[in-house]
């Protein structure tokens, strides 16, 4: 039978439904009401004003956000992270870039006089025998990984072996059980991939020359890391960013909770940072410097590095959670987590 989609529509709307021409008993149509339909006989008052019913949630966002709390220093920090639909993934990293730190330090690999041929790399203080060899449990990467630590300071070098299209880093961090993180102060590109390519962010900052001439690539940073207190109403929200819409959606998983802030806490990724416009090819052997002192990694302090992949169309990361043992001479050595640590 088919229907009639104005009479449905109007149907739903309707409050009061009767037969017309009933003298007296007819209902009166107030002011502004539908006109009579001509289907039928019947009239159709105005449509209902719904009620409005205020939810609060914050009662539910602590608890998920006390839940969220319990997955910090395990596993799933290493959880793959969703960065977006590859097509079109560069403009939209161009526009997040404008204004970013990204100038200044792309500027700092083209030097002061001009344009270089290739970014400026540092050399690896970590010998190849002291890094311990990582096959990620996926089987589509494998990592080497060394590190020393200082008394003002950690240093934490990585090689990617082995990646599915010449994958690169997005982040390197420290979680403690407390959920407080710890990111680098600085990264250190030591080695790259057979093919490279400098941040496209390079011709987009027009505004920073005249003439032909460079005048300005300094921004303010930080000497320090970011690290701070778990704070359950900034930590973990309830709603997040559909990634390649930029839409809200409401989180009620405390998996997902987590994952959401830490990738927005992350910020500007590793591969960015080092001056580069694409998560794939670029560095290949990289370094992250904490400013931390010996006492600042607590027992159950993980480390967590993610490196990129594409995957159906999609960029994504693959994580390494990894438990720091303290070694002779400050050498540190890494392990892969149980996946099924608590």
């Amino acid at each position: 039978m088919a229907l009639d989609r104005h009479a449905l529509m109007v149907g739903l709307l309707a409050v009061a439904v009767g037969p017309a021409g009933h003298g007296a008993d007819a209902p009166a149509s107030p002011a502004g009401a539908f006109p009579a339909s001509d289907k039928g006989g019947f009239q159709y008052s105005e449509p209902p004003t719904w009620p409005e019913i205020e939810l609060d949630l914050e009662p539910i966002e602590r608890e998920v956000a006390e839940q969220a709390s319990t997955r910090c220093g395990t596993p799933l920090a290493a959880a793959p992270l969703d960065l977006g639909d590859a097509d079109g993934f560069m403009q939209k990293m161009v526009g997040k870039a404008a204004g970013a730190a990204i100038g200044s330090l792309v500027g700092g690999f083209l030097g002061g006089g001009g344009r270089k041929e290739e970014p400026e790399l540092y050399k690896d203080p970590i010998r190849r025998r002291d890094k311990a060899r990582i096959d990620h449990p996926d089987g589509d990467a494998r990592l080497r990984i060394g590190g020393r630590m200082y008394e003002d300071g950690m240093l934490v070098s990585a090689r990617v072996d082995r990646a599915r299209g010449k994958g690169t880093f997005h982040t390197m961090f420290l979680e403690k059980p407390d959920c407080s993180r710890i990111w680098p102060e600085q990264y250190l590109g030591y080695g790259l991939w057979g093919s490279w390519s400098l941040s496209v962010s390079v011709t987009k900052t027009t505004s920073s020359y005249r003439n032909g001439e460079l005048v300005d690539r300094s921004v303010e940073r930080s000497n320090w890391s970011r690290s701070g207190e778990f704070d359950a109403s900034r930590g973990f929200s309830l709603w997040d960013e559909v990634a390649d819409d930029d839409q809200l959606k409401l989180i009620l998983d405390p998996d997902q909770a987590f994952l959401a802030n830490l990738r927005r806490e992350i910020g500007t990724p590793a591969w960015q940072e080092m001056g580069f416009g694409e998560p794939t090819q670029g560095i290949r052997d990289a370094g992250a410097l904490f400013r931390v002192t010996p006492a600042d990694i607590t027992p159950g302090t993980i480390a967590v590095v993610h490196i990129t992949h594409v995957d159906d169309g999609r960029y994504r990361t693959l994580g390494f959670p990894l438990t720091i043992q303290f070694e002779e001479e400050g050498r540190l050595a890494f392990t892969l987590m149980n996946p099924d640590a608590p």
